[in-house]
């Protein structure tokens, strides 16, 4: 090898050297990236529908990630509960996997669940936080948020649908703090 061959490696991993302390010293002094800011009212909100099949893995692996996310409020989005929605359903199905957050969990009722007469099982499952079965609606503070839960599956009888802008929601749907 000649000389000069051997100075310009030298002169290379010199160089890349200079670059790594260089590198780490501005690291060191608060010149790193800055954290993602949280979200603004600090309160986390995870959201799913579709969510459990005995016949399927799908809900197992979104527990994971729900899992993963603390004290998110998790929203169910409807059709908790394949095949039917019955209380074998919730039992089998939903509660193996998803049942583990249902302190935390905010739903709301799909079709499948109706196909249960009244969607009976559903509101057994998720007992009072499903709300008034006969209402089709409740609402609850979050932090800085009001959310207002609407039952798509009332058809007309949903008082709340008819007359949902801002200053009647805050006034006219039944709250519940959480």
């Amino acid at each position: 090898m000649e000389p000069r061959q051997a100075l310009g490696g030298l002169r290379a991993a010199r160089s890349a050297t200079v670059i790594v302390a260089l590198l780490a010293v501005l690291l060191a002094f608060g010149c790193a990236p800055e954290q993602p800011p949280g979200p603004p009212s600090g309160n986390v909100i995870v959201a799913a529908g579709d969510i459990a099949s005995c016949s399927r893995e799908g809900d197992e692996a979104t527990a994971r990630l729900v899992g993963s996310i603390d004290s998110a409020t998790v929203l169910t989005l409807g059709d908790e509960a394949y095949p039917h929605g019955t209380a074998q359903d919730f039992e089998e199905c939903y509660e193996p996997s998803w049942g583990q957050f249902k302190e935390r969990t905010r739903p709301i009722p799909g079709n499948h669940e109706y196909e249960t007469e009244g969607a009976s099982a559903y509101f057994d499952s998720f007992g009072k936080e499903a709300g008034d079965p006969d209402k089709g609606y409740y609402s609850y503070d979050l932090g800085a948020w009001h959310i207002v839960a609407l039952n798509s599956n009332c058809g007309g009888r949903d008082p709340l649908r008819s007359r949902l802008r801002p200053n009647e929601v805050a006034q006219g749907a039944p709250r519940r703090q959480r």
